[in-house]
């Protein structure tokens, strides 16, 4: 009786669902630390003066602005990389299909 191997796409995305569950687990907790810290320290912050420099973007501002390009990034270099391997492709060694 043969035993199916996971094909290396399987394996893949099996490490890569575990990668994520760990760094959302510890995100999460990361952020219940900063909420805790953020209440601690409110009666402090009342106090603080605003920022010197009228016009400045929030932090989610500046979170989502370098998120967008970092996006727009990506996406241009997935672009990239499969017309390279596209121009490639008739050089490139046949691999069977994967069977489900």
């Amino acid at each position: 009786m043969a035993i199916a191997t996971p094909s290396y796409l399987e394996l893949s995305k099996n490490y890569q669902e575990q990668v994520l569950s760990l760094i959302e687990q510890s995100q999460k907790l990361a952020v219940e630390s900063v909420s805790a810290w953020s209440k601690a320290v409110q009666p402090l912050a009342k106090n603080a003066p605003a920022a010197p420099v009228a016009g400045l973007p929030t932090p989610k501002e500046i979170v989502d602005n370098q998120y967008g390009f970092a996006a727009k990034l990506l996406e241009a270099q997935h672009e990239y990389l499969t017309a390279v391997l596209n121009a490639a492709a008739p050089a490139l060694p046949k691999t069977a299909p994967v069977s489900k």
